[in-house]
């Protein structure tokens, strides 16, 4: 692959700067993002947001604060779930297209119902105390 040129790079640059951002969040749950973009930046990209919302969330706030322990972890964590959800959705509508992506396509879809799955399991068993 040749180098890119100057415009490209600086495309390269406007789109990094775009990425976990209101429209980049719309566009990617709309499906209109790559699948590697979605499954990836949805997924991975995305908990460099949420693990810092999660310390303050689950970790530092209760440790100060008692008695909004309870609330705030129920809040983080049906937050996490919301997300998954979209993020799922979102890999559902772009991998069937993704035909350049090969079995990789297969991979993401299935991968992406499995972590909803687990992050819906998990909080399930943590609202009814079997966690």
């Amino acid at each position: 692959m040749a180098d890119p040129t100057q415009p490209r790079l600086q495309e390269i640059e406007r789109e990094r700067a775009a990425m976990f951002r209101g429209p980049w969040i719309a566009k990617m749950a709309r499906g209109e993002l790559s699948l590697g973009e979605t499954f990836w930046g949805g997924f991975l990209g995305m908990q460099l947001i949420l693990m810092p919302l999660w310390l303050v969330l689950v970790a530092f706030l209760p440790a100060f604060v008692p008695s909004v322990g309870w609330a705030t972890r129920l809040a983080f964590f049906v937050l996490q779930a919301v997300w998954t959800a979209v993020v799922t959705q979102a890999v559902l509508r772009v991998a069937p297209k993704s035909y350049q992506a090969g079995g990789w396509r297969w991979g993401a879809m299935i991968l992406s119902v499995v972590i909803l799955l687990q992050v819906l399991v998990l909080l399930g068993m943590w609202l009814t105390g079997a966690l």
